[in-house]
């Protein structure tokens, strides 16, 4: 993963400056990885050193925390998984536009890119996607026009929320 992205990412999760299926992302990653974690911690310790930490909005920081624990506490067998034209089951999840996406053992998704840039966390099992292998609690950036095809890896099933930045008012004509 790019770490420039990653840490921008990061950085606007600590401002407060992420949409709310982002900062669910975010907040997931945070929960499920050491480097989450760290890197929230360096990011929230850079703001307070700044002088910047009021610069979070009040309603922000730790609002998405309790959908993040949901999430990650989830008995997946219960969701109800719709399969989408590409064979991938999809599930939405919360108010905004988050899903959760599930890969089959052996199953890979069709190579595809996205128009905006897509954030998305492994919740369960592992999938690659030509850039690398991915388990429990990592962050996967993907930036606009960068081609991948999400397979599952290994026997079980992989279970990821998969969050994307709302398209701005201008592309949605």
């Amino acid at each position: 993963m790019n770490s420039d992205a990653y840490h921008a990412f990061m950085m606007d999760h600590a401002g407060g400056a992420l949409s709310s299926d982002m900062a669910i992302a975010a907040e997931l990653h945070i929960l499920l990885s050491d480097r989450g974690h760290e890197t929230a911690d360096i990011w929230n310790a850079t703001r307070t050193v700044l002088g910047v930490a009021d610069g979070c909005p009040e309603d922000y920081e730790h609002a998405f925390l309790p959908e993040a624990l949901e999430l990650a506490r989830s008995e997946f067998s219960t969701v109800p998984w719709k399969r989408g034209l590409s064979g991938v089951h999809y599930a939405k999840r919360g108010k905004g536009r988050g899903k959760l996406m599930r890969l089959d053992p052996g199953q890979a998704a069709p190579e595809h890119s996205h128009s905006a840039l897509e954030a998305t966390v492994v919740l369960k099992g592992q999938f690659e996607d030509g850039h690398g292998r991915y388990g429990r609690g990592d962050l996967v950036l993907g930036r606009p026009g960068v081609r991948h095809r999400p397979a599952s890896h290994g026997d079980e099933m992989c279970i990821c929320f998969v969050a994307q930045e709302p398209l701005p008012f201008w592309r949605l004509s």
